[in-house]
C-alpha cells in the first residue's frame, strides 16, 4: 500500500512525518503521549526518543499514535536497518491507525534511504513484543507488511524484517 493510501486504513486520522524533521511541537507531543500513557522504561530518555520519531497520527488534534525509527546494523542479516517501534493510544487500538502509521512510516522511511544511499538502509526490523499479534507469529511471511521472520531475540521474541524493494546486499 502507498504512502499516500494509507488513510484509507484510518479515516478521520492525520498521519504526519516526523523523519529527521527536528519539528519541536512534534517532539513536544509525542513526548508527551509517552507520558501520558506511561510508555517509556525509566531507562529510556524521553528527548532522545523523540529525536528518532518517525510519524505520527492525531485524532481531532489529539495524539492517537506514533512510530520511532532507531538505525542499528543486524548482524543476523549483516545490514543496516530501521528498528520500527510502535504505540497506539488504547482508545484508538481497533481503528487500524497502528496499520496506517506502519505503512506511512515504511514508505516514508524507503524513500529517506533511496535519497540517501549512503546511509545503506536495506530496510525496516521489529521485535514483536505485542501480545495482540500472537496468533500472527505463527505465520513467518506476512504478505500485506513483507515482515518475515528472521530470528529470535535472546528473550524469546520475534526478529522481523521488510526489505526494501530497491536495496541490494553488499
Amino acid at each position: 500500500m502507498s504512502k499516500d493510501r494509507t488513510g484509507e486504513l484510518a479515516p478521520g486520522f492525520d498521519l504526519h512525518p516526523a523523519w529527521r524533521r527536528d519539528d519541536r511541537q512534534i517532539e513536544l507531543d509525542a513526548i508527551a503521549f509517552w507520558t501520558r500513557l506511561n510508555l517509556l522504561p525509566p531507562d529510556v530518555d524521553p528527548e532522545q526518543r523523540a529525536r528518532e520519531l518517525a510519524a505520527i497520527a492525531y485524532k481531532d488534534g489529539r495524539i492517537a499514535g506514533v512510530t520511532t525509527i532507531a538505525l542499528t546494523r543486524v548482524e543476523q542479516v549483516r545490514a543496516r536497518l530501521g528498528m520500527l517501534r510502535g504505540a497506539v493510544d488504547p482508545e484508538f487500538r481497533r481503528s487500524h491507525v497502528g496499520m496506517a502509521l506502519f505503512f506511512f512510516t515504511r514508505a516514508l522511511i524507503e524513500q529517506w534511504s533511496m535519497e540517501h544511499p549512503q546511509e545503506r538502509v536495506a530496510g525496516l526490523g521489529a521485535v514483536l513484543q505485542n501480545p495482540d499479534l500472537a496468533a500472527w507469529e505463527k505465520q513467518p511471511f506476512w504478505p500485506i507488511s513483507r515482515f518475515g521472520l528472521i530470528g529470535f531475540a535472546p528473550d524469546g521474541h520475534q526478529i522481523r524484517v521488510s526489505w526494501f524493494e530497491d536495496f541490494r546486499l553488499d
